[in-house]
């Protein structure tokens, strides 16, 4: 079963409402609209993902929940208006590997491949590999500037740190995350039968971006 306008009306339902006995008592309504086509996604897109890298957990496992921990959200709403799912190495948001998500909210939906927050140590062989005019990176950043899909988006230093290097490479120097992001209210795309396979396709043009972020953590790790 694919997302529908359903899967976004109890998001925004729950949300509103934010009643924990409103949600038990349509808990069904959660799994038909938004769990199980979410589990589904990410069973279709499985065989694309681990084309991409074979180490990368893209299980069902990785998907969120509607409802927040009650003993971090203080006097926050204990409903989210949005679901997501995470592909990648390791479950670390907090200097932990890049991976590629997927979310679905009450009016739109976004999706792509990045960091939450990098090391300070994979930043910086990042950078080295830049500098270097690196093969991988290279193949990366060729791919980066082929692609109109997604928006390269994340936090940068305001001043230029690396004034010598090519001006083209500057935006990636100076940044302190990485994040490629697209999003829509394409609800034709969102409710399709076939957006697993068109989302992948739109992984797999920036698939030489997440080659290049393995390698400069692999390399960073080792270091470490």
């Amino acid at each position: 079963m694919p997302f529908s306008a359903e899967s976004q009306d109890f998001l925004f339902e729950v949300w509103s409402r934010n009643d924990r006995e409103w949600y038990h008592e349509n808990k069904d309504l959660c799994n038909t609209y938004v769990m199980e086509p979410f589990r589904q996604f990410v069973r279709d897109l499985q065989p694309v993902m681990l084309s991409i890298d074979p180490q990368m957990d893209c299980s069902e496992k990785r998907i969120a929940r509607v409802y927040r921990d009650a003993r971090v959200i203080g006097n926050g709403p204990f409903f989210r208006d949005h679901v997501w799912c995470t592909m990648g190495r390791g479950k670390d948001l907090m200097y932990g590997y890049h991976s590629y998500f997927f979310e679905l909210s009450a009016d739109k939906f976004r999706y792509g491949m990045g960091y939450y927050l990098p090391a300070k140590e994979t930043l910086e062989t990042i950078r080295e590999l830049i500098l270097a005019e690196d093969k991988a990176f290279r193949k990366a950043f060729s791919a980066h500037r082929k692609q109109k899909i997604f928006t390269l988006v994340g936090d940068s230093y305001k001043r230029n740190h690396f004034p010598d290097a090519p001006e083209k490479y500057r935006d990636w120097l100076n940044r302190k995350t990485f994040c490629w992001i697209r999003e829509s209210d394409d609800n034709a795309m969102l409710y399709s039968e076939n957006l697993a396979e068109m989302i992948a396709a739109d992984f797999l043009t920036i698939a030489p971006v997440y080659q290049f972020l393995l390698k400069a953590e692999t390399i960073s790790r080792q270091i470490g």
